[in-house]
Order: structure tokens, then sequence, then C-alpha cells
């Protein structure tokens, strides 16, 4: 019985293995340059709408909906209403995210990205039978 690899090739896990962790270190060592944090409400629909109207836009219907579900819960347009204003506060919450990156240096910089580069490659290598 032949132990198969990576992919199903023979061989390759040593490969693989190595280049996950390379990867993963990479990756984690720039994503921990990375700052997010929130804006005031001004995503997709503040943009669209002006500073503040985006919240007003998604709460009306929501309320409305929840109010319809509350005197029927079987009204499909509450329940529609309920679903896209919960679908629309989700967008505007991922919208409203500002993500930058911390200064680094270039070496530092070039290292983070030749592991990810270096992982992937080996990644790559181990999906080929040897």
């Amino acid at each position: 019985m032949q132990i198969q690899g990576a992919g199903g090739t023979p061989g390759g896990i040593g490969h693989f293995v190595v280049g996950s962790g390379l990867a993963a270190g990479g990756l984690y060592l720039l994503f921990s340059r990375v700052v997010v944090s929130a804006g005031m409400w001004h995503g997709y629909f503040g943009a669209r709408y002006g500073a503040g109207g985006s919240i007003g836009t998604v709460t009306v219907p929501f309320i409305a909906g929840v109010g319809l579900l509350f005197f029927d819960g079987r009204s499909r347009l509450g329940w529609a209403m309920l679903a896209g204003s919960l679908i629309l506060l989700t967008v505007e919450v991922i919208t409203s995210l500002q993500i930058h990156f911390m200064p680094t240096t270039l070496p530092t910089l070039l290292v983070m990205l030749g592991l990810v580069g270096g992982g992937l490659g080996l990644i790559a290598r181990s999906f080929r039978a040897s």
C-alpha cells in the first residue's frame, strides 16, 4: 500500500507542511501590520445619501418589518423588510470599515512577502509528482 501525498501525488507531504507553515507565518506577519477601524457610518449608503443618512435608511425598514411581524408573524412583506434591512445593515457595517497598513520598513515587508511567496511555491511544488 503506497502512501499518497498532497493532491494524491506520491510524496510531497514535507513540501506541503513546510510551505503551509511559511505561508501562514508570512500572512500572520503581514496581517499583524494592518489596522482596521470603523468609520462614522459613511459606508455605501452614507456616501450616497450624505453623512448620517445611511443609518436611517437601514433602520426605518427594520422597524417597520418588526412591527409588521408583531402584527402578523406570517407577513411576507414583514419578513422581506426585516431580511432586507439586516442585509443592508451588514453591507453598511462592512463598507464603513477603514483598513490601513501601518508603517513598516521595506526589508521587513520583503521578508513577509517572501515568506508568503516561498510558502505558496512549496505548496504548489508538493502537488507535483516527485
